[in-house]
């Protein structure tokens, strides 16, 4: 089972993520802005969802993406991450989710934006 964590704080607008699969981990910290994800978060309401994709690059990596994997309604979250933005090495993980998982993601994902959550905790829906 997979999980990321994802820690927000506010004084020094840094994302902080960590990834875990099984006996594989990852680690990245990057700059999170509103306008860079704004876009992103708009994307993730679209029903059907076709993919949705983010890319922070400073100064580490992250990369989400979540997209459809079949036609009944489960979805995955792709993620990839790296202490720095141009690192040949990376972590990168997939989470099965569904539209509930999604939605819910979203709107942390928007309280985290708006300041008001700290911490979001995926894990992966069997």
């Amino acid at each position: 089972m997979g999980r990321i964590v994802l820690t927000y704080d506010p004084y020094w607008p840094m994302l902080d993520v960590d990834i875990v699969q099984g006996n594989f981990r990852g680690h990245g910290v990057v700059y999170f802005t509103i306008n860079e994800i704004s876009e992103f978060m708009t994307s993730l309401k679209a029903y059907p969802l076709e993919r949705a994709m983010l890319s922070l690059k400073s100064p580490g990596l992250l990369n989400i993406s979540v997209f459809p994997t079949d036609s009944v309604g489960h979805l995955a979250f792709r993620i990839e991450v790296a202490e720095e933005a141009d690192a040949v090495e990376f972590a990168r993980i997939q989470l099965r989710t569904d539209y509930s998982g999604l939605s819910r993601f979203h709107n942390q994902l928007t309280l985290m934006a708006e300041g008001d959550l700290n911490e979001i905790v995926l894990e992966e829906k069997g």
